[in-house]
């Protein structure tokens, strides 16, 4: 719970630190300062509002030069006259939390670099990122699916990941943290025991995002191979979860290969 201001200087070199986030609204700003006779046509959660579908009917009919956006462009968008595509921090999608974060940066970037050139006129994908030696970046930017899926499907089974074994992703929350660590950590207990020697029991561990709508979220991960009565071990740890009076005014739930 400390809290403090971020340093101005790198603790190492002493080097001055600057934020470089690009907001979407941010990157307008510069592009209109280097193309100031064109138009730029912005498509995020804040112009969206009225429909995207509106805003992509402008940008063909209208024949506005350049369309700024978040994930949303990357989509099933086919406009013959767009021939070049940039992509700015395409690294960023990498580092969430999740087990699918490499194969989604794949398919995100393979899909935008693939909205250039549509047409009969030759198309271009410019890829900025921190990460330029990244093999998904660089296959992506290569469209080279299958050296992807080899790459990828060799790392899951090494690191016991789907598909070839199960992550069961069970998060506790509650208005009082307190009672939903302790509920937590006896989930937690349960677990291990349920599941000694075939599976690994990870937790608890605040949610990304601790809270939401006013409760608090912890939660333990196991990770199983394919085990035929997981779930049915599962149910009755749920059961006794539910029947314990000090987790009264707790929810348990419960994701298989969760897509977050």
């Amino acid at each position: 719970g400390d809290a403090r201001r971020a340093d101005t200087r790198c603790p190492v070199c002493g080097g001055v630190m600057r934020r470089v986030g690009s907001g979407t609204q941010k990157v307008e700003e510069e592009l209109h300062e280097l193309f100031p006779h064109a138009a730029v046509l912005r498509m995020d959660a804040d112009t969206a509002t009225a429909g995207h579908e509106k805003l992509l009917a402008r940008f063909r009919e209208e024949r506005i030069p350049i369309l700024l956006g978040t994930q949303m462009v990357t989509k099933g968008l086919d406009f013959e006259n767009v021939t070049l595509v940039g992509v700015l921090s395409a690294d960023l999608s990498l580092y969430v939390d999740s087990y699918r974060a490499s194969e989604r940066t794949f398919d995100l970037l393979a899909q935008v670099t693939g909205r250039a050139g549509r047409g009969s006129k030759p198309g271009r994908a410019v890829i900025q990122t921190l990460a330029p030696g990244n093999d998904v970046i660089r296959l992506a930017a290569a469209q080279d699916y299958l050296s992807f899926y080899e790459q990828e499907i060799r790392l899951r089974e090494a690191r016991g990941l789907p598909p070839f074994h199960d992550l069961y992703l069970l998060t506790v929350s509650g208005v009082d943290e307190g009672q939903v660590l302790r509920g937590c950590s006896a989930l937690f207990r349960a677990l291990k025991f349920a599941f000694q020697g075939v599976g690994e029991v990870f937790g608890p561990s605040p949610a990304p995002i601790l809270r939401i709508n006013e409760r608090y979220r912890y939660r333990c991960i196991l990770n199983i191979g394919r085990f035929r009565d997981t779930r049915e071990r599962l149910r009755s740890i749920l059961l006794r979860f539910y029947e314990e009076k000090e987790n009264r005014g707790l929810a348990l739930g419960l994701e298989c290969n969760p897509e977050d």
